[in-house]
């Protein structure tokens, strides 16, 4: 990958995706955390829900950058469709 400058990951965004609005879609509490100063207080939170045996999302935000991190993710030309013997 790094001979080419291509990376799989698994970035969601363009525009971001809030996974904690999507998680309250399926009644499941959450946050996003911004930045490492608001992590503490989140995972107590967090804790807080799953010791009460509930289920909570922190969608933690983190530095987008490094040999592993492209701007625009390379999505390799598979078209499962084409693959296809049967008519659906």
């Amino acid at each position: 990958m790094v001979q080419t400058n291509q990376y799989y990951h698994d970035y969601l965004g363009s525009p971001d995706m809030d996974m904690a609005s999507i998680a309250k879609g399926f009644g499941v509490d959450g946050e996003v955390v911004q930045n490492p100063a608001q992590l503490r207080a989140a995972l107590a939170r967090a804790r807080k829900h799953t010791v009460e045996g509930k289920p909570y999302l922190l969608d933690v935000q983190v530095a987008r950058k490094g040999i592993g991190w492209a701007e625009k993710p390379w999505i390799p030309p598979i078209q499962i469709a084409g693959l296809r013997t049967r008519r659906v």
